[in-house]
């Protein structure tokens, strides 16, 4: 019956996309790296008015958090493991591309359609603008990666260079002004649809705002969630093992970079705006779909990485995911979790195509219209980062996992070291004793609070000894990285009792050279590494590290001289990884294996911002169903992703 329904939507809709009297025009906007998660859209009203508020607002994520590998998606789709873009380099624009997934885009099936084509903006991050992708009738490609001034674009074969001057440079004005000329002189009630897609810059670094907003935003905050410098992470991937708390010129590189790319977005804001009110005056309005997203989400600061995105938690996946048009409802939230992927397919269907068999994703339409509630739809989407390789069994992973990263596995290997079973001196914090055939540890220079072994096992295990391991693991863990020379980075603090024991290390990238304005710590010092480094270019292997300075910014608001260099490894080679995001009516939760064997579970029905790593909370035979449903995702092709 519901399948039986499904077809019969679809027949009414191509037949009424196939009649002269209603071709929708589609208009597709994306923008470059705007979380949802740190309160981007709380200052963008417009956009909320224009299309929130009168269309619907669903759950967005991207499948693989990285420009060109979810642009890719975007255009085609396709999961990463399908169309084989991985990264913002290797076949982002390649051979691959060009000779097979270039020409099954949503710009070629919208010519096959009958529609006039239009790209403005970024393309992908390697497109080098020797040539028009198959597809578009107007084509305005960005040549590489996003920036704002000193660009180039190739305009339907020409190489047309842009400066410095905001009147006629600014490229989110650019891509504003060009689409209305586009819509101003092909948009009419009876004429020929149209496909327009607008890919702005914003907020994609180097964040440069339009010079009527350099002001906006000056106390602004939001971005400083619970997430926000809670580090390190022992409980989490390698990357996050070994980021501490961020120094306070970190904090205030966060503060500022949050308030730029708010600013860059106000020219998006009233972008939209325009293109709104333009359709509206052209009487197209009603008839034309607008879909709002972004490639994927960022962090400033979570879990004390300083900027980026790359990783599996819903900073980095989560993004805006708007669509207003025919037959939409107004200011209505839909909580199935829909994707990248499913563009493409939507954007086919909204002009009346049939959905390419070979695409991972599915049309939105079918959840946002009166009857979503009996159209089945997946609870669950892929998080891909990298190929995966053979593997050992999930077991074997967890046994393995268990024996280094279990709360009690840890606290028993480290009080077995003689260093903690001494009695407490000056300066110690911990102390382990044994009693009752177990360990148990006690707060230095805190007996009436601490001396958790005179309570009993029950008190033992109450919240306030379970904070107090959590202080004495995390402890242990800096100390041990240290004392292995292992590279970190980050301040390692552990308050207690109003002490401070401070492990501060520095990988020598750069020379820091901070003001009295701001403490003087080493960011990144290490006495031995196996790691080499560049000073030149702040860089290690199989890292992702850039540095930071005066001169990175060249519009204000600037970053003050005084605060000086510094140098960041924002993401490491095995930060690969394969998660399910489920959502559904009982559960929230995001399951990831990461190439490392590491294994990370978070119900985010209890813990929202994925604080604590709970894979030792789930039992066995649940994890193995999860390994096996990844398994088959990570594999799956040609429409049995879903």
């Amino acid at each position: 019956m519901i399948v039986r329904l499904i077809l019969l939507i679809h027949i009414i809709r191509m037949e009424g996309c196939a009649s002269k009297q209603y071709r929708p025009n589609v208009i597709l906007v994306i923008t470059d790296d705007q979380d949802i998660e740190l309160g981007s859209l709380a200052a963008m009203p417009r956009t909320v008015r224009l299309l929130k508020e009168r269309g619907v607002s669903l759950h967005g994520y991207a499948t693989t958090p990285i420009c060109c590998p979810s642009r890719t998606s975007i255009l085609t789709g396709l999961y990463a493991h399908n169309h084989n873009v991985h990264t913002n380099n290797n076949n982002c624009s390649g051979a691959e591309w060009r000779s097979i997934h270039e020409k099954r885009t949503i710009g070629v099936y919208g010519q096959t359609e009958g529609y006039m084509t239009a790209y403005y903006g970024k393309y992908l991050n390697e497109y080098d603008g020797s040539y028009v992708p198959p597809g578009w009738d107007d084509w305005h490609g960005l040549v590489h990666n996003s920036r704002f001034y000193n660009y180039t674009l190739n305009v339907n074969g020409e190489r047309q260079k842009f400066g410095f001057d905001y009147e006629k440079d600014y490229l989110t004005d650019v891509v504003t002004n060009r689409s209305i000329e586009f819509i101003d002189r092909i948009a009419t009630r009876k004429g020929r649809p149209f496909l327009l897609v607008l890919s702005y810059p914003a907020p994609h670094g180097p964040e440069d705002p339009a010079p009527q907003y350099t002001a906006s935003f000056p106390d602004i905050d939001s971005h400083r969630t619970p997430a926000w410098n809670y580090a390190p992470n022992p409980d989490k991937q390698w990357l996050l093992q070994r980021t501490g708390k961020m120094e306070p010129v970190h904090v205030a590189f966060t503060d500022l970079l949050h308030r730029r790319r708010l600013q860059t977005l106000q020219s998006v804001d009233e972008g939209v705006e325009r293109i709104i009110h333009l359709l509206r005056d052209k009487s197209v309005l009603s008839s034309t779909y607008l879909i709002f997203t972004s490639d994927h989400g960022y962090h400033l600061g979570q879990f004390g990485l300083i900027k980026g995105k790359n990783m599996p938690y819903e900073f980095d996946i989560r993004v805006p995911f708007f669509i207003r048009g025919p037959g939409i409802e107004r200011n209505t939230t839909v909580r199935k979790p829909v994707a990248n992927i499913d563009i493409a397919p939507t954007v086919v269907d909204m002009m009346g195509g049939v959905i390419p068999s070979h695409m991972d994703g599915r049309s939105i339409l079918d959840i946002v219209s009166d009857n979503r509630e009996m159209v089945e739809w997946r609870d669950t989407l892929l998080i891909e980062r990298g190929k995966m390789p053979r593997m050992k069994s999930i077991r074997d992973r967890l046994e393995r996992q268990k024996e280094r990263f279990s709360k009690r596995e840890r606290v028993r290997m480290e009080c077995m070291k003689k260093k903690w079973q001494q009695d407490c001196a000056h300066g110690q914090i911990f102390r382990c004793l044994w009693e009752k055939m177990d360990w148990v540890v006690k707060r230095c220079g805190r007996t009436k609070e601490c001396n958790c072994q005179r309570r009993g096992k029950r008190e033992r295990e109450n919240n306030e000894y379970d904070a107090l391991l959590d202080d004495f693991i995390l402890l242990a863990h800096t100390e041990n990285v240290k004392e292995a020379n292992e590279w970190f980075q980050g301040t390692f603090d552990l308050q207690s009792s109003g002490r401070s024991r401070r492990h501060t290390q520095q990988c020598r990238c750069e020379q820091s050279e901070q003001s009295s304005l701001l403490p003087s710590y080493d960011l990144y010092h290490l006495e031995s590494t196996p790691l080499p480094y560049s000073k030149r270019s702040c860089s290690l292997p199989q890292m992702s590290c850039f540095s930071h300075g005066a001169s990175h910014w060249r519009t204000p608001p600037f970053w003050p001289e005084e605060y000086g260099h510094f140098c960041f490894c924002q993401n490491s080679n095995n930060n690969t990884y394969w998660c399910l995001r489920t959502i559904n009516v009982t559960h929230n939760f995001l399951y990831c294996e990461f190439v490392t064997e590491f294994i990370a579970y978070y119900d985010l029905n209890f813990d929202p911002f994925q604080l604590s790593n709970a894979v030792f909370s789930v039992g066995r035979g649940i994890l193995e169903q999860l390994n096996a449903q990844l398994t088959k995702l990570r594999s799956c092709a040609s429409g049995n992703c879903q």
